[in-house]
Order: structure tokens, then sequence, then C-alpha cells
């Protein structure tokens, strides 16, 4: 059996007026969303909000979805994350990312540790041209939170498939 480590991370897809916020990332040289890792004693909707902070400036409100609400006594409840990837798979680090939809009152990024100086806002039209440059999980992520955060029915959202230029 190998040895690998398992890296808790959380991600969150930033929407504002019906865009998603993508940095450039600085190592890979490719469209990334924000966020990092879970730091010790550190929920995963808690390392969401913090990375997000840290890497835009930006204040946002996590995405739930909407349920019936009912008394957990002392049992309290976190943001359910809009997804949860499993990335790296058999490479020596694997990263079990909690994946995150907010939304953003302010739409001007500004980072606070230089990880990020290069943002761009992102509408759905230009998430499903196949010459940007983003990875096919990210977007079809990408897709899935800013059709989640505004509602659009399953039957009109598309997606990207493994074929460059072709969406479901």
């Amino acid at each position: 059996m190998r040895d690998y480590n398992k890296t808790l991370t959380a991600t969150v897809y930033v929407t504002n007026n019906g865009r998603v916020l993508l940095h450039m990332h600085k190592k890979y040289n490719t469209w990334f969303p924000l966020g990092g890792h879970i730091e010790e004693d550190e929920l995963p909707h808690e390392a969401a909000l913090r990375e997000v902070k840290e890497e835009s400036g930006l204040d946002v409100t996590l995405f739930t979805a909407e349920d019936i609400a009912f008394s957990t006594g002392l049992v309290g409840r976190i943001p359910q994350p809009l997804r949860i990837y499993n990335e790296g798979i058999g490479s020596e680090e694997e990263f079990l990312d909690f994946i995150y939809a907010a939304t953003a009152l302010k739409d001007t990024p500004c980072s606070e540790d230089d990880e990020s100086d290069i943002f761009h806002w992102f509408c759905a039209d230009e998430l499903l041209c196949p010459t940007e440059n983003i990875k096919l999980h990210i977007r079809n992520t990408a897709l899935l939170s800013l059709y989640t955060v505004n509602g659009i029915p399953k039957e009109e959202r598309r997606y990207f498939t493994e074929t460059d230029g072709c969406f479901l």
C-alpha cells in the first residue's frame, strides 16, 4: 500500500450579478476559484470565508440550499457544501475539497496576501467558451455555482463534457 496524505481544503465560487470570480493561479498559470487549506481547529465553512477574505478582500455570504428548519437542540449545523471533491487522485498528495458557492455584494477584489493579483468575473457564456484556460472541473463547478445561486432550472443548465467545445 502506498503512502499518501489527505489534505483538507475549502474552495469558494464567489458570485455577483450573474458572474463568478476566478483568479489566475500563480503556480499553475490557469484560472482557479478562491480557497485553500483548512487550518487546525477550523471548520470547512470558516476556512472558506477566511480564504475568500485573504485572497480577494471580499466579504461573502455562503449559499445554503433551503430546507426545512427544525430544532437540533445542542447540535450545531454548519453550512452544507455545494460539493465535496477528492482531488489529486493517484498523486502523492490528495485533497478532500469542500466546495462552496457564495455571493458578494461588492465586485472589486483586492488581495490581502499577494496570493492573487489577477481576477476576472466570468459570465456563463465565457465559461462555456473552450478558449479560456480553465480546467474542466473548475469550469463546470463555476457554472453549477452560477446556476444554483441564481435559481436556474436544471433543464436549462449547460455543462462541458470531456470533448472540448461540447456541452450538455
